[in-house]
């Protein structure tokens, strides 16, 4: 495995990420860390991405020749350290992109999932009711949407809007995958609907009334948390498989703030 870093200039920016994102899992990368900026020419968009050797120049090719792409910018990091005695470093390939294009017709969107989380006080309630539809036509592979939806609000409502992407969509995969089951004891909750909802998400551990996920796409080091999306992600799984009035879930530990993995106590 290998990491590349590639930089991309659009005319806007609204949906970059999600639609480079898929390129980038489609071409089996993962996303490290991004930047997104609004320039005079245009939007830039920053990835740093890791994924296998031989299937880099396939999605270099890809990013490059994609609609949304106007110039594309591409390096290897690794290749970059410590060049030998009199190398001479090549200047970062730099393509032109062919000029975007609209397309004919919009692909038709599964059901959002329902409705029945409160809404979280703060939360741009437009703009994730409108992510809802696309969570649920990628899931699992929703990590793109919830970046772009950290771009796309205002710094004070970013919290409790991913809070409440991940209060709705733990109720909706409760609802699709574990609705029909008996009311649980909190730790027998955890263990049977939180730890394998969230696997298919993320690497997570379960110690008692804790969940310890590593590696958090959303949570970079030197970066702001991710950690309200599960959250309210643990909650709405567990609001109606627990035999209580409520639940809670509060990340104690951040992989953003220098801990070593992302640490979710769950209590009712």
């Amino acid at each position: 495995m290998a990491e590349l870093e590639v930089r991309v200039v659009s005319e806007r920016r609204e949906g970059l990420l999600v639609e480079l994102g898929r390129l980038v899992t489609e071409y089996g990368h993962v996303l490290i860390r991004q930047r997104l900026v609004q320039e005079a020419h245009g939007a830039c968009l920053t990835l740093v991405l890791r994924g296998p050797d031989e299937r880099q120049l396939a999605l270099e090719e890809a990013l490059g020749t994609h609609p949304r792409v106007l110039s594309f910018e591409s390096l290897r990091p690794q290749l970059m350290e410590a060049p030998p005695p009199h190398a001479v470093v090549a200047p970062p390939v730099v393509r032109a992109a062919p000029a975007p294009h609209v397309a004919a017709a919009s692909i038709p969107r599964p059901a959002a999932p329902p409705d029945s989380a409160p809404i979280a006080a703060g939360a741009d309630v437009g703009r994730v009711e409108r992510m809802l539809p696309s969570l649920a036509k990628d899931y699992p592979r929703i990590f793109p949407w919830l970046i772009n939806l950290d771009y796309a609000v205002a710094a004070e409502a970013r919290d409790a809007s991913l809070y409440l992407a991940g209060r709705r969509t733990g109720a909706w995969v409760y609802k699709r995958d574990f609705a029909l089951g008996a009311k649980l004891g909190l730790v027998d909750a955890i263990r049977r609907i939180a730890l394998p909802a969230m696997r298919v998400l993320v690497t997570v551990e379960h110690q008692e009334n804790q969940l310890h996920v590593r590696g958090c796409p959303l949570c970079q080091p030197g970066g702001t948390s991710g950690g309200r999306f599960f959250c309210g992600f643990i909650e709405g799984l567990l609001a109606e498989s627990v035999d209580a009035r409520s639940v809670f879930a509060r990340e104690t530990s951040c992989h953003s703030h220098g801990a070593s993995m992302c640490v979710f106590d769950i209590s009712h």
